[in-house]
Formats: structure tokens, C-alpha cells, sequence
């Protein structure tokens, strides 16, 4: 993976920015205990001392200049690098005790702990090298001698020194481990992008049964994988679709266009008389019309499924709609020695598009009494469902459909084998299922033992459906 690429992507930026601001809040931090644990270890060496010059005042009132000398004698047989060092000078300000060779010129106030330079020259009991500011505290006695404490910095600059790099090696860790992360984040999302990358270029190769790999872990990048991959296969099944419609129309369009061209050749191949050019002409402006009326099917189909039908979107009275079809078609069904029955029941109301469910019962009926043989038995009814809405069904007792087919009928220009003989286009159905889409109702095919079911059932909701005239 290329790291220029890896170091540009977002992951990796934010994970950038974010370890600059936790390195500034862990330099804040850590320098904030590493100033408190300064504090509090020169404040246990002044406590210290200070009770140290306390128990030795206390050892002098009580028990005598011999017992203190005593004591601060024994304190040269204790660890030298933890004991304080000490100075008893006499009133003539000689030396009395001590390890310390002289009192530091620096040393002017009794009683506090301050810090003073120390020189190597002064120190005889600890080798060379210690010569820095020490912290000490000196007192008069009550016969006018001074008795000094310094402490000894060594141990306790050890575990500042210990304590310093503690904090540098947890702000170098915490700060590389932020830095990994990010490079391990980083890694991983742009391995999850190139995978949607990789699938969109092969897509635009002309490839489209790529998909985007949907792993296991369920996150937000499987999620946006599933998305894509439900607008693929419905980009796939749009292509197809179009694909299929091209083939159909040019199937199903040939021949009454062939048909229409050597009319009108084979009509100019002589002079005629006028009977007979109005003959052709009235042919061939049937013709045409059949074409028109493919056309015009083709468009409300494309209309419809993409919701910009021109027309306007209103709450329906099903039952006075349905009872006005259902009496036309009845007359047409008596025409062919049929029978339609009509049972609807009252009060039925839907949100939507008079014009297009009009047409859309009227393409079942009609293909009902057209596929229903003579003396034939044809049935509209619609209910009212307390769990399924409003159901509107057509049955007949006719030839029907395999129901290996009730899906591809559904298709633009389908049409079975036994209905190639009788007129129309293939897109009666079509219309059927785009209305149906269109409303947000559901369109099934059923066998009805000898005959064919259409259900259509309108969603409890529908009346709460919106659309705005187009």
C-alpha cells in the first residue's frame, strides 16, 4: 500500500491531529506531575528537616550538649548517602562536630529551610562531586553555639531522575501508540475503500455483477456495502429491463411497421383507383394507431414507475369508480356471451390517481373477457380487510397463466404463446404492476383452478400517501 496514499487519508489525518492534540494534553499533563512530585519531594526533605533540628533542640534542652554531640556522632555511622549532613559550631564559632568544614557564608537566617550552594571544599565525609545547592536549616543553641543540617540530594535527584524519564517514556509510548493506531485505522479504511474502489471500476468496465464485499464485522462500511450493492442490482435489473424492452420493441414493432412499409410500397407500384388508396390509407392509419397506442402505454409505463405522471393525486372513491368500470365492461362481457358479477363494497376511498387506476382495472377486465372463452364467468369484487386494507380482485375462469409465469407477464411486451394470435402489445400488465407500485400496493397473480386471480391489495396507509401534481 502506498504510504503517501495511506499518510492522505482522512483516517490517517484525524489520527494525526488528534495524537498533536493528546501530545499536548499528555506534555500538559505529565509536566504537571512531574512539577507536583518536585514539590512534594522538597517538601518531605524541609519537613524532614525541620523535625530533625527539632528532636536535636530537644535532645540539648533536656539531656545536655554532650548527649546532642552524642547523638549527631552516631549519625556518621548511618547510610552517608541518606543522613543529613551537619555543622555544631561552639560560641567562638569553632568547630565542634560535624562533617561539614566550615559554615557556608550564604547561610544567614535560623530557623528556615533554604537552599544553599554547597562547594566540595566543605564536605569531607562524602567524596567529591556534590558540590550544588543544598537545602538547609540552622539554629542557635541556648549558649549561643549553631548547629547546621544540610541534606544530602542524591537520592532524591535519583528519583526525579527516574521520574523524569518515567514521564518521557509514557509520553513517547502513549504518543506511538496513537500514531500506530492511526496508521492501522487508516490502513484498514482505505483497504475497505479500494474494495468499493476496485468494484466500481470493474462496474465501469462493463462488468456489472461485481458487488462490494460485505464482511462479517456488520460496521458502518458493511452497511454502506449493502446500499450500494440493493442500487447495483437495481441499476443491473434496470439495464436488463432495457435491454429487454429494446429487444421486445423491436420484436413486437417490426412487424406492423414491415407491414405499413410494403403496403404503401406495393400501393405505389401502380396507379389505383381512389377506392383503394382510401382502403390502404385506412389500414395504414390503423396501423399507426396501434403504434401510437404502444407508444403512449410505453410512456405512462415510464411515467408511472419513475412517479412524474401528469395528473393529479386525490383521495378516490374506489367503490363508485370500480361500480362505473365494472358497467361498462359488463356490457362488453354480454356482448360476448359472458357474465361479469360486480360486489363492491361501499364506502371504499384510497389516496391516488383516478385516471391511472381507471386504466389499470380496466386492462384486467379487459384481458379477462378477452382470454375468458364464450359463456365464460368474470368476477370483480373489493373488501374492506381490518389487517390488510383495501383488496381489489378480478377473477375468471378462462385459459389462465402458468404460474411460472405470473412474474414474466408482469414484464414489458411478455406475452404467452397463446396470446400472440389475439391483438395488443404486451403492456397491459405492465401498466397493472406500475399503477400498483405507484400506490404503494401490492399486485399478485393466483390460480384460480381453471382461470386466473389478480389481487390487488391497498396498504392501510394508503390515505396517507402525498404526491404533488407533476
Amino acid at each position: 500500500m502506498n504510504r503517501r496514499r495511506l499518510l492522505n487519508t482522512s483516517a490517517m489525518r484525524i489520527a494525526l491531529r488528534y495524537a498533536a492534540v493528546y501530545a499536548a494534553l499528555m506534555i500538559l499533563g505529565l509536566g504537571s506531575l512531574y512539577w507536583a512530585s518536585n514539590q512534594y519531594i522538597d517538601e518531605q526533605i524541609s519537613t524532614g528537616l525541620q523535625q530533625k533540628m527539632t528532636d536535636l533542640l530537644r535532645i540539648d534542652k533536656k539531656l545536655g550538649r554532650e548527649k546532642l554531640i552524642q547523638t549527631l556522632n552516631t549519625q556518621l555511622t548511618i547510610n552517608k548517602q541518606s543522613r543529613p549532613l551537619f555543622l555544631l559550631l561552639n560560641s567562638q564559632h569553632k568547630k565542634v562536630a560535624g562533617d561539614l568544614e566550615a559554615w557556608p557564608p550564604e547561610l544567614n537566617e535560623m530557623g528556615q529551610v533554604i537552599n544553599v550552594w554547597i562547594e566540595d571544599s566543605l564536605i569531607t565525609a562524602i567524596s567529591n562531586g556534590q558540590d550544588a545547592y543544598w537545602p538547609m536549616i540552622a539554629e542557635t543553641l541556648s549558649d549561643g553555639s549553631r548547629l547546621l543540617l544540610a541534606q544530602n540530594l542524591k537520592q532524591a535527584e535519583e528519583l526525579q531522575e527516574v521520574i523524569h524519564y518515567s514521564i518521557i517514556g509514557i509520553f513517547l509510548l502513549s504518543v506511538g501508540l496513537a500514531l500506530t493506531m492511526g496508521w492501522f485505522i487508516g490502513r484498514k479504511i482505505l483497504g475497505r475503500i479500494d474494495n468499493i474502489t476496485l468494484t466500481a471500476n470493474a462496474i465501469n468496465s462493463g462488468d456489472l455483477s461485481q458487488r462490494v464485499p460485505i464482511s462479517a464485522q456488520n460496521d458502518e462500511f458493511d452497511e454502506l456495502a449493502k446500499y450500494l450493492n440493493g442500487m447495483l442490482n437495481r441499476i443491473e435489473q434496470l439495464l436488463t429491463g432495457m435491454r429487454q424492452v429494446t429487444d421486445n420493441i423491436a420484436h413486437d414493432l417490426r412487424k406492423p411497421l414491415s407491414r405499413l412499409r410494403n403496403r404503401l410500397e406495393v400501393t405505389l407500384l401502380k396507379q389505383r383507383k381512389p377506392r383503394e388508396y382510401q382502403q390502404v390509407l385506412t389500414e395504414t392509419i390503423k396501423d399507426t394507431d396501434e403504434l401510437i397506442i404502444t407508444f403512449n402505454a410505453l410512456l405512462e409505463i415510464a411515467q408511472t414507475e419513475a412517479e412524474s405522471f401528469r395528473g393529479e393525486w386525490e383521495s378516490v372513491d374506489l367503490t363508485k369508480l370500480l361500480e362505473k368500470v365494472g358497467k361498462l365492461y359488463m356490457e362488453l362481457a354480454e356482448s360476448n356471451s359472458q357474465h361479469l358479477t360486480v360486489t363492491i363494497q361501499s364506502d371504499l376511498k384510497i389516496t391516488g390517481n383516478r385516471h391511472l387506476l381507471t386504466q389499470a382495472i380496466s386492462n384486467l377486465l379487459d384481458n379477462a373477457i378477452k382470454y375468458t372463452e364464450t359463456k365464460g364467468q368474470i368476477i370483480l369484487e373489493a373488501t374492506q380487510h381490518q389487517h390488510e386494507g383495501v383488496v381489489v380482485k378480478i377473477s375468471d375462469n378462462g385459459a389462465g397463466i402458468p404460474v411460472k409465469m405470473h412474474t414474466l407477464v408482469l414484464e414489458r411486451f411478455f406475452r404467452l404463446d397463446s396470446a400472440r394470435s389475439t391483438p395488443g402489445n404486451g403492456l397491459g400488465l405492465s401498466l397493472v404492476k406500475a399503477v400498483t407500485d405507484l400506490h404503494r400496493a401490492s399486485l399478485s397473480l393466483e390460480d384460480n383452478h381453471s382461470g386466473l386471480s389478480v389481487v390487488i391489495k391497498f396498504a392501510i396507509d394508503n390515505k396517507n400517501l402525498k404526491h404533488s401534481k407533476v
